[in-house]
Order: structure tokens, then sequence, then C-alpha cells
């Protein structure tokens, strides 16, 4: 067995991309909603055009991490 061969099982035995591609996801939609926290704080009045721009801006990003999140669990066989 080759080292690269080792290193792929290893990989795939702990789940190390899975794994990674799910934290960010979840960094990213923490940093999403924390941005939208800070400008809806930062306006005077939130009104629906800024309503909108934070959905606009969270939506998919949300949307990512449902998908990620269902392949994470369909991967581990759940």
């Amino acid at each position: 067995m080759s080292a690269f061969s080792a290193f792929i099982a290893w990989e795939q035995k702990l789940a190390v991309r899975r794994s990674t591609v799910l934290f960010v996801t979840l960094w990213m939609t923490y940093k999403a909603f924390a941005w939208a926290a800070v400008y809806a704080s930062s306006l005077p009045t939130v009104d629906a055009g800024a309503a909108l721009l934070i959905a606009a801006v969270t939506a998919p990003v949300t949307y990512l991490q449902k998908v990620v999140f269902e392949a994470y669990i369909a991967a581990k066989g759940g």
C-alpha cells in the first residue's frame, strides 16, 4: 500500500473532507447572521428594504447549510 493510498484510507475513515465542509458552512452561517445583527442594529429603524437585504444575504447561506448537513448525514449512512 502506497503512502497516498494510506492517506486516502485515513481520510475516508475519519471523513475529514465532510467534516471540514460542514464546519466551514457552519462558520459561514454564523458570520452571515452576525453581519445581519450588526447591520440591523446600526439602522435607526428596520424597514422592508433592510429586511429584504438581510434575507437576501442569510437565506442562501442557510439553504447551503441545510444541503451540506443533509449530505453529511446521508454520507454517514443515517
